[in-house]
């Protein structure tokens, strides 16, 4: 009768998600998985639209064992231990085929996000271990973002994949025309890697909603909107879409954003004047559609804001204006065991600044373009993974002073009572055009709980030539949980427009600077493990060295009284650092407890160079708090402590050291399954601080928030 009643059967899933009628969710229970082989997850993942390879499954969580053993059957199961499943996506293509898996790599989802206080992107990095994010202003006026003792210039932002950063300077690549509402998720590659062009320090990769594959014959939507009001007149409406019916999902985003000028602790008389000179006026539109394998997504944002002292002491009334627009396509088709991938995307960038709000004295204005196209192939093997592909890069840009004259006879704009629609492309006298070409190759390899991979990647500059880069990667996953690895890879970052050619202000470009270079090798562990009553216990730890060559820097030069800095190449600047994170998770109580901490040192001395944009971040540490309440309610809180190296001038002129500072951010909430109401808090307890030169940083800034949401 046991015989008979009590059989049992295999069952295959080849599809994995966090949806309430999943089958392991619906268990609400740890479940006991048996071991396949490597390559056939890798052809599997590729087959049902995964765009993850099995190294990504090996490094993140350590939670599903994938080994290439052919002496064992399908049916024998792994007894000794049980795991957590976790849903694995990597979207960004290019970090898959070149392992970057195999590197210390930080994701934040979308319930995350929701717990934190913050209006935009560049709100949501500021908490992430070892990113520095910087601001002129608040609430997305403008904000800078740097990684590991580098510039704001070296990290690659991209869009679902798509590469969105500015040739023209890197204080615009965080112009990004997506509400926080369309993001699922934020994933952040510390360090460099042979097939993603421009991330020389690091890569940040936005994924927006719906990027699962749900399969055809589904439906549904889900729609919200959001109101956000608080202290300085701020105010942020938002309605988001997002539809899903057979193989169609169409997303859909707008949002407003306005505020005063904030107010700051303590101000001097000149401060006093910059901080009510930090209004804001924003507007984002996003648009994404997505059809069997072709995804189509564009953009537009709108942008006045005002920087007080963002760019010297001298003024305090500075002002800049940006209107940036997107577009890109992407087509995936497979068949077996290929896959091909094409891309195209465009971008232009459109801005006005001026020295005083207003004046004519002291402006600048830029229209930059960049358009770009590039094709893939990766075919999966019992080995592996192989992967090439090339693309193509042009980047054009018209302005009142960078790149050489276009124009003689055209004529810069008078800007008393401007408006943007005033300009035309003609008057825009100066500029300049630049084309890349570049390929790269991939292999990576598997064997039982080891894997590697190499790479190459070749770049054709039609103003510095051609330049060669790579990759090499190892990592072994352990019977129970964690990864261990090591890489090392050459990476080049090209000279922005504003390195080359700026001049106004006390600033003076460099049209003979060389493009950057650097050998970067780390090591490091990352590790999930069940830790008793349901708990889960992650933790990570990455040891980094790069050896810097020809880092371009703005350098103090006293012989020049009229443009005191340079743009100069550093022969030699060389970084080291560790970066940790220790996080548990238990209930609905104890949602999530971390610590991360990041220490960063360059060879370089700040004051003896003169350096301006090298005062990095040399330690962060954020301790991190979520928690239940009662029946809905629940808190987090974060506590930071920020010690930057480094010298600026204040608003009288007069030269101080960065000193170290503890910031407290909290948010308390209620939810159900269609409304959300939050307070939220930053700098809780009023510290006076700098961030960026002498700009003095918002005091304690009260928020309330209100979601609703209808979905299916």
């Amino acid at each position: 009768m046991n015989k008979l009643f009590y059989q049992t059967r295999r069952v295959r899933f080849r599809r994995f998600c966090h949806k309430a009628y999943a089958a392991f969710c619906s268990l609400h229970r740890e479940v006991t998985i048996g071991r396949i082989a490597g390559y056939m997850t890798d052809l599997e993942m590729l087959k049902q639209g995964k765009s993850a390879v099995l190294s990504a499954l090996l490094l993140t969580g350590g939670v599903l064992t994938a080994q290439a053993d052919e002496g064992i059957p399908d049916s024998t199961l792994v007894t000794d231990r049980q795991l957590s499943l976790q849903e694995v996506l990597v979207v960004s293509q290019k970090a898959e085929v070149n392992s970057a898996a195999y590197r210390l790599i930080t994701q934040v989802s979308r319930q995350e996000i929701e717990t934190l206080p913050i209006q935009t992107v560049a709100d949501i990095l500021q908490y992430l271990p070892g990113l520095d994010v910087r601001t002129r202003g608040a609430n997305g006026s403008q904000a800078d973002i740097s990684m590991r003792g580098g510039t704001f210039d070296q990290v690659l932002v991209m869009l679902n994949g798509v590469s969105l950063s500015d040739f023209h300077t890197g204080h615009y690549t965080l112009n990004l025309p997506v509400p926080v509402s369309m993001i699922e998720r934020i994933e952040v590659l510390q360090g460099t890697d042979a097939g993603l062009f421009g991330a020389f320090s690091g890569a940040v990769n936005i994924v927006t909603k719906g990027q699962r594959d749900e399969g055809p014959g589904t439906k549904g939507y889900d729609l919200s909107l959001k109101m956000t009001a608080g202290m300085n007149g701020l105010v942020n409406p938002e309605a988001a879409a997002s539809i899903h019916t057979g193989e169609t999902r169409i997303n859909l985003a707008a949002e407003y954003s306005r505020a005063d000028g904030y107010y700051a602790p303590q101000p001097t008389e000149k401060e006093a004047t910059a901080c009510r000179n930090s209004d804001l006026k924003m507007a984002n539109i996003y648009l994404q559609t997505r059809w069997r394998g072709l995804d189509v997504q564009a953009g537009a944002q709108w942008k006045d804001a005002g920087l007080g002292m963002g760019y010297g002491f001298g003024s305090q009334d500075q002002f800049d204006a940006t209107r940036t627009a997107f577009a890109s396509a992407r087509y995936e088709h497979r068949w077996g065991a290929w896959r091909m991938d094409t891309q195209a995307a465009y971008r232009a960038n459109y801005d006005r600044y001026e020295w005083h709000r207003g004046q004519r004295l002291y402006g600048n204005f830029h229209f930059a373009q960049t358009a770009s196209a590039s094709l893939s192939a990766h075919y999966a093997s019992r080995i592996g993974t192989t992967s090439v592909g090339i693309g193509i890069r042009n980047e054009n840009m018209h302005s009142t002073n960078l790149g050489d004259t276009i124009n003689p006879n055209g004529q810069v704009p008078n800007t008393e009572g401007f408006a943007l629609s005033d300009v035309r492309v003609l008057d825009l006298v100066r500029g300049g055009n630049r084309f890349h070409f570049n390929y790269y190759a991939g292999q990576s390899f598997y064997y039982k709980g080891l894997a590697a991979s190499v790479g190459i990647n070749g770049t054709y500059n039609t103003r510095f030539g051609y330049h060669m880069a790579g990759c090499a990667n190892i990592g072994y996953t352990f019977r129970r949980g964690g990864t261990v690895y090591a890489n090392a890879n050459r990476s080049l970052r090209m000279p922005t427009f504003t390195d080359l050619y700026y001049n106004a202000g006390n600033q003076l470009g460099n049209r003979n600077l060389k493009p950057e270079e650097a050998w970067v090798a780390s090591v490091g562990y990352k590790g999930d493990f069940s830790a008793g009553k349901g708990g889960r216990l992650s933790w990570s730890a990455d040891w980094y060295y790069r050896w810097g060559r020809n880092i371009i820097d703005w350098v103090y030069t006293p012989s020049d009284s009229k443009r005191p800095y340079h743009a100069e190449n550093h022969r030699q600047v060389n970084a080291t650092g560790v970066e940790a994170s220790v996080s548990y998770r238990l209930n609905e109580w104890l949602r999530c407890v971390s610590v991360d901490y990041a220490y960063t040192y360059l060879d370089l001395d700040l004051k003896e160079s003169g350096s301006r944009y090298l005062d990095y971040l040399s330690h962060k540490l954020t301790l991190h708090l979520e928690h239940g309440i009662y029946k809905g309610f629940g808190a987090s809180w974060t506590v930071k402590w920020l010690k930057r190296e480094g010298e600026y001038n204040n608003a009288e002129g007069a030269v101080e050291a960065y000193r170290p500072v503890w910031l407290l951010d909290g948010s308390v909430f209620w939810q159900n399954d269609y409304i959300r109401v939050s307070a939220d808090c930053t700098n809780m307890t009023n510290t006076r601080y700098y961030d960026y030169g002498g700009i003095l940083q918002p005091g304690a800034w009260a928020k309330i928030s209100l979601i609703a949401r209808l979905y299916r």
